[in-house]
């Protein structure tokens, strides 16, 4: 509390103190010509630094999200089913399955 109370007396008696008119203008005009290309070069570097900054922690998380799929859990198409010819014979010979059941299996196999 005592530190925000402290820093807006600062924060008024700079302002005062600035905006005494020295010649009709205030002081903050003179004080403000006088720094002005050196506050634009610090202004200038301080952008290129910062978006360096951003580009780079930009790649670096773009770095991180794609390495966080591994490759090797890739499934292959062809290894990851078994074969349709294969599943209509096991059809035929199995005896658990009903006339109906084995038409209505063959077709679904048939129509992927």
């Amino acid at each position: 509390m005592f530190t925000m109370l402290k820093f807006f007396m600062t924060f008024c008696f700079s302002f005062l103190l600035l905006s005494i008119p020295v010649q009709r203008k205030p002081l903050f005009y003179y004080l403000n010509q006088w720094a002005s290309p050196i506050t634009k070069e610090v202004f200038s570097e301080s952008k290129s630094v910062i978006l360096k900054g951003v580009k780079s922690s930009k790649a670096f998380s773009h770095k991180i999200f794609n390495n966080t799929i591994p490759d090797s859990d890739k499934i292959s198409i062809q290894s990851s089913s078994i074969d349709k010819k294969e599943a209509l014979k096991n059809i035929d010979h199995g005896e658990d399955y009903t006339a109906e059941e084995k038409d209505m299996l063959k077709k679904i196999l048939l129509n992927q």
